[in-house]
């Protein structure tokens, strides 16, 4: 598959693990590399931020994210699940919460589509991507992208006659920002996975798309392995931002400006399909399994194996509290449980008397200054 232009050739294994694909224990080196390097960046990000003062709370999560990982290796199926982290979720300041976000993304889609090639062989995933002029203001350029986007699809859907989109039944998308080779300017565009029996006329949708945005008539449409479709589907969810590309203080300004903002959408057949929240593996289909538990630290310089030890995988299950006949008492806890009762009682006692006694003194007051007694309470039947 050849890139867009202006755009480098990729390399789909390092595409693939940059969203933490991973097979068995052979893998885990470099998973657990990819991962350090992520927090490297990580850290970075969480520096600049600690100098602006109203970021130093974020800062503080982004900086503690990735601190530890636990791995579980299921070594009978030779699987390795990431069981536990303290993970930050800013994906748009932390690239190893990119990661795990966009490899659980990435796993729901490709899901979602080999049940529609099952329904439907004769349809075919094709790649997209759409681009705007660069520009200094991303928050214009990334509303202008934006708003011509939802132009395209409202043309498809008013029935406009040759419409690019004719034939598209589903659609998965992300925004992509990171400044332009040659401009330096912000690079805002659209990496779309669009369904379809046909592919979409490039020159067609190019004019299409120059009449809509006025300033870019540059895109791209590419089919995708049908025997691979990792390969195309990692550029909808890879990075948002060009971590490695760019200064943390452009990556605070992407945040900044575009958190909140809904960067993965979706139409058609591919509506509906729901990403998992936890950042963590799926442990589903381990129960009983034994494995071993690796945990790593973040060191300065990268993760190191802490400690490991050995498991068998359990479901959740919930907690019943077994009731207990209570143990009998020893003869000198028992005399001591006699004497707790007794001091008690007593001190009730005297709190009565001390009550009486102060009511009392209370009615002889009253008396002798010739205010009348309270009547007594009078039941109503």
């Amino acid at each position: 598959m050849r890139s867009p232009p202006g755009e480098p050739q990729r390399e789909n294994p390092g595409l693939l693990e940059q969203v933490g694909v991973s097979g068995g224990i052979e893998a885990l080196p470099n998973r657990v590399s990819r991962y350090g390097k992520a927090k490297s960046l990580a850290l970075d990000v969480a520096d600049y931020m600690e100098t602006i003062g109203e970021y130093k709370s974020i800062a503080d999560k982004v900086k503690n994210c990735g601190s530890y990982l636990v791995f579980r290796h299921y070594f009978t199926i030779d699987q390795v699940k990431l069981h536990g982290a303290f993970l930050c979720r800013k994906h748009l300041l932390c690239p190893l919460c990119a990661i795990r976000r966009g490899a659980k993304a990435l796993a729901a889609y490709l899901q979602r589509w080999e049940s529609i090639k099952a329904e439907n062989p004769r349809l075919n995933a094709y790649l997209v991507t759409l681009t705007v002029k660069d520009g200094c203001d991303l928050k214009e350029r990334h509303a202008h992208l934006h708003k011509s986007q939802r132009e395209l699809w409202m043309r498809k859907h008013r029935g406009r006659v040759d419409s690019p989109l004719d034939g598209v039944v589903g659609a998965v998308w992300s925004y992509e920002v990171k400044r332009g080779k040659g401009s330096g300017s912000w690079h805002p565009h659209i990496h779309m996975i669009a369904i379809a029996e046909n592919m979409p006329d490039q020159a067609v949708l190019s004019r299409e798309w120059h009449d809509i945005t006025g300033d870019s008539f540059i895109v791209d449409v590419r089919p995708i392995n049908p025997e691979d479709p990792a390969s195309g589907f990692i550029e909808v969810f890879k990075y948002a931002v060009k971590f490695a590309e760019q200064v943390p203080a452009d990556t605070v300004h992407a945040w900044s400006t575009l958190a909140g903002k809904r960067l993965l959408a979706s139409a058609g057949r591919f509506r509906g399909v729901e990403v998992p929240e936890s950042l963590l593996d799926d442990p589903e289909g381990l129960d009983g399994l034994p494995f071993v538990e690796l945990f790593y630290q973040y060191l300065k310089g990268g993760y190191s194996l802490f400690r490991r030890q050995s498991g068998f995988h359990e479901g959740k299950r919930p907690v019943k509290k077994v009731p207990r006949d209570p143990e009998p008492l020893s003869e000198k806890l028992q005399g001591l449980s006699e004497k707790i009762k007794r001091l008690t009682a007593e001190r009730i006692a005297a709190r009565a008397g001390e009550r009486t006694r102060a009511d009392a003194f209370m009615r002889s007051m009253k008396n002798a200054q010739g205010i009348p007694a309270e009547p007594a309470a009078v039941e109503l039947v």
